[in-house]
């Protein structure tokens, strides 16, 4: 919301804003096109030279990929040339071989194979022989069966041997191959002729040893990159490390180049295949990659440096959009030049006109002034509702602010007479009175409070004040009349005149007493007498409110007061005792708020005293009620742990029957075999047999006692580990759970704890029981792994032991209610329902900690939280 400005301009005003204000607008007009030009201007010289660098950055892309085309087919001829060598060489070798054999015309077939073996040995190859007609191998067998597996395939070698042989005869004299084995990138090389040795034709050829094509590749690239250091350089996508990647012939690990955060084309490429495994379009004219090898050659792209040709353009574009920004100036110059001119003789013809307007509107305003004071007394008049009553001709005005107090439209009320009937019965004779007293020139003027009726068929208490003016005859001519709405002001009145009435036969007395020393009261209703105390005592200042307050309760009193006053409230309350002059005691609760006079400063206490003895009484009843009641409740839960102890009692000495019955078997199976043969046995076979009988013995005394300790009661807390306390409790009854083929799953640490160790216990054995018959009744049903896990974990304030179960997940309604006494789901005759009603007990009550239980996938959960100590570990 904008402020409205109060300050009002004169013409002298408005003369200076005329002659400023254009001015202004055209500086501005100026200063806009001057920046809206350079923008412009800036924005068509960035473009032109964008354009010319992008220009010039196209053809240095295309001069970057023909040098990377032109590299690439130097690296193909260079790697077919390694291959035509092998060639020349495997035919150099052939005809040699073949003009040993005709020599030798196959005499010494041993001598052959030596003399393939002494070339083989001297030039890295394979020599094969074999006859076409009967397709006999004479040697070289396991260079055809490499080629046979190579073409085929197959698991058995020697199979399609045949095939293999007449593919090669079949490609006639002279005969060049190139076997390939694209799964492992290498390749080899035979060259085979053919000789007629007695009339049966033979195939001689040598094969060269498996050359790596991946292998010649990389080396053919590396060679011509040395050759090459500062153009391009190599990256291995299997290996992930680079060749010349800083132009120092050296190889870097990816990963380490990467970590150097250098922000280039070369950087890019590389980060791409290492982050995103991606060969764009962008790294196509950058890069050549070698796919089945995962070779990428990749030229170099260095920092893009515009030649001295471009920079020369690029300093004239700039220059003549400078020269153009200088001529726009100087045309905007020129126009706000001329502008500021027709302005100045603008400005010169309103100030002229304003002048003259000025000296007449100031002789108009002193006239007004004077008028001015003599109507600010009938309109502040208006206010209050202003009317005027002419007697001669028994008319009446009203103005617009006594015809909205009332709702009338103007002309609803014409004369005196129709006003008249409108005022309330009860008050009209002594309005009659007022006016005949005006009549008879008693009196000239008027004042008095009446209610009128208003056009809602309602009444409004007003308050008026007339006077009244004569004609020139000395007569009452008319009477000016204002009048003032009251109406709120007397229900307020009425109000507090009822309240004074409603309490004086109550218990309630309202009163005002003076912020002084001793509290003085300057009001107080007549309830008071309902305390014994008469009214006047305290408009005499013979009591003051102090003197009310019982001894001891005098400067709680003060404090409070006090405390209000510095905290600067509005309203305070307190709680007492106040004796009467029968020397009773009385409660009563006082509520106060503060008055402040027209500095600020509280000046009295304005509130009312209520008599609570009769609450008081009842709630000192209801305290000795409510301990007698907690005493009987401890007394029932006593009974129920009681109860409880007996019940898992019960399920204990089950357990210690699961855990004695192995023993007892085994004993007395050492008996009958003592019985049976302690005159056949030695000294120590019996002896070995006892010490047997003593451990089962002693392992029986063991449960024994843990079962006594266990329902020793733990009066007082005691210190203990938490996985030690759980060990002993799954020693008793581990056994009969296994029986059950439920697995009890442990994950405890060695926690300290300081509270009642055999409670804990109980609470425990309590939960183990009601998941174990929670999984047998699920087993009726359902055949599944039961298990129940006890786990803790310890937090920065919390020591917790969850123990959960896979016995089925528990209903919302009996969710809410499984902490009840007696309630249970068993059958009468398996559950008192008090288990888990004095397991909440006496962790929570007992122990000071928390047992929540909630649903878990397939059971339930209950977890017991114990608050930390600060010497917990």
């Amino acid at each position: 919301m904008f402020l409205k400005n109060k300050k009002k301009y004169s013409l002298l005003d408005l003369e200076k804003l005329f002659s400023k204000i254009p001015i202004f607008f055209i500086m501005l007009l100026a200063g806009i096109l001057l920046i809206i030009t350079f923008f412009i201007l800036n924005s068509k010289e960035k473009s032109e030279i964008d354009l010319l660098k992008q220009k010039y950055y196209l053809n240095y892309k295309f001069d970057k990929k023909e040098e990377l085309n032109k590299f690439i087919l130097t690296i193909n001829e260079d790697i077919n040339n390694s291959f035509f060598s092998v060639e020349s060489k495997l035919k150099k070798l052939t005809y040699k071989s073949i003009g040993f054999v005709k020599s030798n015309s196959l005499n010494d077939i041993n001598l052959i194979k030596k003399y393939f073996k002494s070339l083989e040995n001297e030039n890295n190859v394979e020599f094969v022989i074999f006859k076409k007609d009967n397709l006999d191998i004479l040697y070289g067998k396991d260079s055809l069966v490499y080629i046979n597996n190579l073409i085929f395939s197959i698991k058995n070698k020697y199979k399609f041997l045949n095939i293999t042989i007449k593919y090669i005869y079949s490609q006639g004299k002279d005969n060049l191959q190139y076997w390939k084995d694209d799964l492992k990138n290498t390749i080899r090389l035979s060259f085979f002729d053919s000789l007629i040795i007695n009339n049966s034709e033979y195939y001689i050829g040598a094969f060269s040893t498996i050359n790596s094509i991946k292998k010649i590749s990389k080396n053919s690239i590396i060679k011509h990159i040395n050759e090459k250091k500062n153009k391009f350089w190599f990256y291995n996508t299997i290996l992930e490390d680079t060749y010349n990647f800083e132009k120092n012939k050296k190889y870097n690990s990816a990963y380490e180049l990467l970590k150097k955060n250098k922000r280039n084309v070369e950087s890019n490429i590389l980060k791409n295949y290492i982050s995103f495994y991606n060969y764009n379009e962008s790294s196509k004219e950058m890069s050549y990659l070698y796919s089945k090898f995962g070779f990428l050659i990749t030229v170099f792209y260095e920092n893009f440096i515009v030649d001295p040709i471009q920079k020369d353009l690029i300093i004239n574009i700039k220059e003549y959009y400078k020269n153009l920004y200088l001529q726009i100036c100087i045309y905007i110059f020129l126009f706000t030049i001329v502008l500021l001119l027709f302005t100045f003789i603008f400005t010169n013809f309103i100030k002229k006109n304003f002048k003259e307007y000025n000296v007449e509107f100031l002789d108009k305003s002193k006239s007004l002034e004077h008028w001015k004071k003599r109507f600010e007394l009938a309109i502040i008049a208006s206010n209050d509702g202003l009317w005027d009553i002419n007697f001669k001709s028994g008319k009446i005005y009203f103005s617009d602010a006594w015809l909205n107090m009332f709702f009338y439209e103007k002309d609803e009320i014409k004369d005196f007479d129709t006003w008249f009937s409108l005022i309330h019965k009860d008050d009209k004779i002594k309005v009659k009175i007022l006016f005949d007293k005006v009549f008879s020139k008693e009196n000239d003027s008027i004042l008095c409070e009446y209610r009128l009726k208003t056009k809602h068929n309602t009444y409004k208490w007003v308050l008026a004040r007339g006077k009244t003016f004569l004609d020139e005859n000395g007569d009452i001519e008319r009477m000016l009349m204002m009048s003032m709405d009251i109406d709120k002001n007397k229900i307020m009145k009425k109000e507090l005149s009822d309240v004074n009435l409603l309490v004086e036969d109550g218990k309630i007395v309202i009163f005002k007493v003076l912020n002084n020393k001793n509290l003085s009261f300057s009001y107080i209703s007549n309830s008071i007498k309902n305390y014994d105390y008469k009214k006047s005592d305290f408009e005499n200042n013979k009591l003051s409110l102090l003197d009310l307050i019982f001894e001891e309760d005098v400067n709680e009193i003060k404090n409070s007061i006090k405390e209000a006053l510095a905290s600067d409230l509005n309203d305070f309350t307190f709680v007492c005792r106040m004796k009467t002059p029968k020397n009773e005691i009385k409660w009563i609760s006082c509520r106060s708020i503060l008055l402040k006079d027209h500095s600020g400063k509280v000046s009295h206490f304005y509130g009312y005293i209520n008599d609570i003895t009769k609450i008081k009484v009842s709630q000192e009843e209801l305290k000795i009620k409510v301990k007698i009641e907690l005493e009987k409740n401890r007394k029932k839960d006593a009974i129920l742990i009681q109860q409880s102890k007996l019940a898992a009692m019960g399920e204990m000495l089950g357990s210690i029957a699961h855990q004695w019955r192995q023993p007892l078997n085994n004993v007395s199976l050492i008996l009958q075999f003592l019985q049976d043969n302690y005159k056949s046995s030695d000294s120590k076979t019996i002896d070995k047999f006892m010490s047997r009988a003593n451990k089962h013995i002693e392992y029986m005394s063991v449960t024994i006692d843990d079962f006594r300790d266990f329902y020793k009661p733990s009066k007082e807390k005691n210190d203990f580990y938490l996985n030690d306390c759980i060990s002993s409790l799954l020693f008793i009854i581990q056994s009969e759970f296994e029986y059950q083929n439920i697995n009890i799953i442990t994950d405890i640490k060695k926690l300290h704890l300081n509270t009642y160790e055999n409670e804990l216990k109980q609470v425990i054995l309590n939960i183990l029981n009601n998941a174990k018959d929670a999984i047998l009744l699920k087993k009726e049903k359902l055949s599944f792994e039961a298990y129940i896990k006890i786990e803790s974990r310890i937090t920065d304030s919390e020591i917790i032991i969850k123990i959960s179960n896979n016995g089925g997940e528990i209903e919302d309604d009996i969710m809410q209610r499984i902490f009840e006494p007696y309630f249970t789901t068993k059958f009468e005759s398996a559950g008192t329902g008090i288990g888990l009603y004095m397991s909440k007990t006496i962790i929570e009550i007992n122990m000071k900690a928390l047992i929540k239980v909630n649903n878990i996938k397939d059971g339930v959960e209950f977890s017991i939280i114990f608050k930390k100590e600060k010497n917990d570990n």
